[in-house]
């Protein structure tokens, strides 16, 4: 998923790179030499070709964003249960239907005569399955959420394929995404914690180096 999102990264530059291609190297010689009326259409044609490449890699760039806070999300959901599955196995449970299984599940020892250290075992592993089961959920939480945002973000991205006006890609469809992107990211805080959401390192870089806009050549 993460190799994903790299790859939209570079379509996004190549994209970048095609449309300040086709400004500096067709439109402007075009304008400076051809300028009747089949120059200038043939002028609009290149500026409408330039801004459906910029946007594209605005749109783009919004698909990897949002790819890759899945996948940072479904990687901290994936070492959250396994994490669950290293604990239940050091306390001696087991993991059925999703849940921690003990010794006593299914069977609580109750009544005046139980012993105590039975009572006091008990005890211990309730806390221990609990522990288990909060781990787990945990993780379920953080994946069914993560999902859930970037399915509905990405059903929306699809339907912008079209989009040429390249201030409505930039300002309002990327700026979505990215606000999207925090969202999912910060959603993997877990419950009852406070702390600054990490920034995945390809999302990072992105956000420093993808590019510059391939604005008209003046």
């Amino acid at each position: 998923m993460a190799e994903g999102g790299g790859r939209l990264v570079d379509l996004a530059r190549r994209s970048s790179s095609a449309c300040e291609d086709i400004r500096a190297q067709g439109k402007k010689p075009l304008d400076d030499h051809w300028a009747d009326a089949t120059g200038k259409q043939a002028g609009r044609r290149l500026e409408d070709l330039a801004d459906r490449l910029e946007s594209g890699g605005d749109i783009m760039e919004g698909v990897a964003m949002v790819v890759d806070a899945l996948a940072h999300s479904m990687g901290l959901a994936r070492r959250t249960l396994f994490h669950a599955t290293e604990l239940a196995r050091e306390h001696g449970l087991s993991i059925a239907d999703g849940r921690a299984v003990g010794a006593y599940t299914g069977a609580a020892p109750v009544g005046p005569n139980v012993p105590q250290n039975v009572r006091d075992a008990y005890a211990k592993e309730l806390g221990q399955i609990s522990q288990v089961n909060g781990l787990i959920e945990e993780a379920l939480r953080e994946a069914s959420q993560a999902d859930a945002k970037a399915s509905a973000e990405l059903d929306k991205l699809a339907k912008t394929i079209n989009v040429s006006d390249t201030s409505q890609a930039h300002n309002e469809i990327l700026v979505e995404a990215s606000h999207v992107e925090f969202d999912i990211l910060r959603a993997d805080i877990p419950v009852g914690r406070i702390r600054t959401p990490s920034v995945p390192g390809g999302t990072a870089r992105r956000r420093s180096s993808r590019r510059t806009s391939c604005g008209p050549t003046p």
